[in-house]
């Protein structure tokens, strides 16, 4: 099963798309299995980033219930399979890394005693990798921006959202983008 499994991610034409599902899904069966404990071990909590600087990545894989694991799966499925076909898997991944890194880092600034879980600051990323790819082959963006708007909105709107991630995973994602686009050859 295990070999069949990687046969499988390995022929897809979204290998790192369908990996960090998996790694999502793993995360959360573990948090069943472990319960809390796992959010105040892998989750960002900023006094802690230089003593346990992974905590900005393992953050991405822990979700604070089912809910927040299905949208952000969901929205990491979609955008992932629409970006990762164009960009390649390492660029791909790379937007994604950045994005949340970057997204940590705003909250570190924004908010240092929140402690934040979930992949949303990299999901905010490929949002902004979207609208970069978008913008490059001279599509309009009108409604991607929308979706943008109403997703950051929610995040201010409704308590316990680290928006602080959503507006760094953003930013990170743009960034890395435009250079990944001026760096493509």
């Amino acid at each position: 099963m295990t070999n069949q499994l990687w046969s499988s991610i390995r022929r897809s034409k979204t290998p790192a798309t369908f990996a960090l599902l998996g790694v999502i899904a793993l995360g959360y069966v573990a948090q069943l299995v472990f319960g809390e404990s796992l959010v105040y071990s892998f989750g960002f909590y900023p006094p802690l980033m230089w003593a346990e600087p992974w905590r900005m990545i393992t953050s991405a894989f822990i979700h604070s219930g089912i809910m927040h694991v299905m949208f952000n799966g969901y929205s990491l499925w979609v955008l992932g399979n629409l970006i990762e076909r164009v960009i390649g898997p390492a660029r791909f991944l790379l937007v994604f890394t950045v994005s949340v890194i970057t997204g940590c880092l705003a909250v570190m600034v924004l908010s240092p005693e929140s402690l934040t879980v979930g992949a949303s600051a990299g999901i905010f990323g490929l949002f902004s990798a979207l609208f970069v790819i978008n913008r490059g082959l001279g599509g309009n963006n009108v409604s991607l921006l929308a979706i943008i708007g109403l997703n950051l909105a929610i995040g201010f709107i409704v308590p316990g959202i680290a928006w602080q991630a959503h507006v760094g995973g953003l930013i990170g994602g743009l960034v890395t983008t435009l250079l990944l686009r001026r760096t493509r050859h």
